[in-house]
C-alpha cells in the first residue's frame, strides 16, 4: 500500500477545517480524534473539540532523521509539550481575566522526560515517563500571592493535567479487515459505534475558506540543535551507545522534550517552540488556543500526541517484525468531567486500531499489545505523575 504525503496538496502543517460555534461551558464532554498513517513515519489527524458535529482541526505529524523519517512536521511528543503549555498558561490567563486580575506576560518552559526499558526488536520493550517540570516566570504587578493561589487553582481546573495526575485504565478495540478482535491482554472497549476513519471520510480534509484560523498552528521554524544527528536503533538508543553513564549496567537513556513560550495579555494563542533534546533536531512551533476558536484547544492537541505517538510505535514495531499490516488508522476519544468545583478529571482513554493485511491474528495482538506498552504517552497516563510547577516573578 502506497501512502500519500502529509504536504501533496500544499495546504498548511495546521489547519481549521470547520468552525461551529460551541455552547458548551465545562468539560463534560468528548474529544475525538481520528489519526491514519501516511507516508513512512507522517501521520495526519482531524481532531474535535468534543463530538463529530463539533470544530474540527486538522494536524500532521512526522519524525526526525534520527528514526529515518522526513522531518517535514513535528515529533508527537513536541504535541504532547505544546499541550501542556496551552493548557496551564491559557487557564491561568482566563481565570486571570474572569477574577479581574491582570497578568502581563507568562513565559512557560516545560520538560517532558522519558525512557525505553527492554527491547523494542524482542518485543518486551516498555515505555517510561516521569514527572512534568513546569516552570513560570510570571510578569505582574497584583499581589504575588493571589497569582501564586490562581495558578494552584488553575491547575487543578486544566484538563490535560488532570491526564497527567490521574492513573488510567485505558481501553482499547482492535480491527482487522473490517472485523473485530477479542482482546487478551488489554482492557477491552465497551464502545460499539466507533468510526472507521476509512469509512468516516469521502474526501481529504481542506483548509475552511470561511472562517479565520492561526497561520502558526504549525511552523518549521528552521533552528536545528546544534551537533550532528544519530540514527537510532530497535533499543531507542543511538547505535554505540551502551547504557546510561550514569548507571551503565541498566539501560535506561531519557530523551528529554523542552517546550517554551512567551504569552501576553492581548495573546489569542499560546505559541509553543519545542525540540527533542538530541542533536541535530529540528525546532517545530506548535500552537493552541484555550477555546478552540483559531487554533485547536490544548486538549485537542493532547488527544493528536498520543494517537501521533502510539502510530509511531504500531509503524515501528510492523517495521522491525516484518508484519503483512498495512492501512493503519484509529479513533481515539478522550473523555473528562468537571467537578461542581470547576475541577477537573480524565477519564479513561478509549482507543481502536483499524488495519488490513494478512497477518494472522496472533500477530494483530501482538501489535497492539506492543504499541501500547511502548507508547511514551499511553505510559504517561498510565501513572500518577503529579506535575512539578515552579512560579517565578520577574
Amino acid at each position: 500500500m502506497k501512502y500519500e504525503d502529509i504536504s501533496k496538496n500544499g495546504y498548511p502543517l495546521g489547519f481549521l477545517i470547520k468552525k461551529v460555534q460551541d455552547s458548551s461551558k465545562n468539560f463534560n464532554r468528548t474529544f475525538t480524534s481520528h489519526t491514519r498513517q501516511m507516508d513512512i513515519l507522517q501521520k495526519e489527524t482531524i481532531g474535535y473539540e468534543g463530538d463529530l458535529n463539533s470544530s474540527s482541526f486538522r494536524l500532521t505529524s512526522d519524525e526526525g532523521k534520527h528514526l529515518n523519517g522526513t522531518d517535514l512536521a513535528p515529533f508527537p511528543l513536541g504535541f504532547f509539550n505544546a499541550s501542556i503549555h496551552g493548557d496551564i498558561v491559557g487557564t491561568v490567563m482566563k481565570q486571570a481575566r474572569l477574577n479581574g486580575l491582570k497578568i502581563d506576560n507568562i513565559d512557560c518552559e516545560v520538560l517532558n522526560s522519558y525512557y525505553l526499558t527492554g527491547s523494542f526488536v524482542k518485543g518486551d520493550g516498555k515505555g517510561h515517563a516521569e514527572p512534568t517540570t513546569i516552570n513560570l516566570d510570571v510578569s505582574t504587578s497584583e499581589n504575588h500571592e493571589d497569582i501564586k493561589s490562581l495558578i494552584l487553582k488553575a491547575s487543578k481546573m486544566s484538563p490535560v493535567l488532570a491526564g497527567l495526575r490521574t492513573p488510567l485504565k485505558n481501553t482499547f478495540a482492535l480491527y482487522a479487515n473490517g472485523r473485530r478482535k477479542d482482546l487478551s491482554n488489554l482492557n477491552e472497549s465497551s464502545k460499539t459505534d466507533a468510526e472507521d476513519p476509512y469509512q468516516q471520510y469521502k474526501v481529504e480534509p481542506s483548509p475552511s475558506k470561511s472562517d479565520e484560523f492561526s497561520d502558526r498552528m504549525i511552523v518549521k521554524t528552521g533552528e536545528v540543535s546544534a551537533g550532528t544527528v544519530q540514527p537510532v536503533d530497535g533499543y531507542n538508543v543511538p547505535k554505540g551507545d551502551s547504557g546510561n553513564v550514569e548507571n551503565p549496567t541498566f539501560n535506561k537513556i531519557i530523551r528529554t522534550i523542552v517546550g517554551k513560550s512567551s504569552t501576553n495579555a492581548d495573546s489569542k494563542i499560546i505559541e509553543v517552540d519545542t525540540v527533542l533534546g538530541l542533536p541535530g533536531m529540528t525546532h517545530f512551533v506548535i500552537s493552541s488556543d484555550i477555546d478552540g476558536i483559531i487554533a485547536p484547544s490544548p486538549v485537542n492537541v493532547m488527544g493528536a500526541a498520543i494517537s501521533f505517538c502510539f502510530l509511531t510505535q504500531t509503524h515501528r514495531y510492523i517495521h522491525h517484525q516484518k508484519f503483512s499490516i498495512e492501512g493503519l488508522r484509529m479513533s481515539q476519544y478522550a473523555s473528562f468531567k468537571e467537578n461542581s468545583d470547576g475541577t477537573v478529571e480524565m477519564l479513561p482513554l478509549d482507543t481502536h486500531l483499524y488495519m488490513n493485511g494478512t497477518a494472522s491474528d496472533e500477530h494483530n495482538e501482538k501489535l497492539i499489545d506492543m504499541s501500547e506498552r511502548t507508547c511514551y504517552l499511553h505510559a504517561t497516563l498510565c501513572e500518577a505523575l503529579e506535575p512539578k510547577i515552579n512560579i517565578n516573578f520577574k
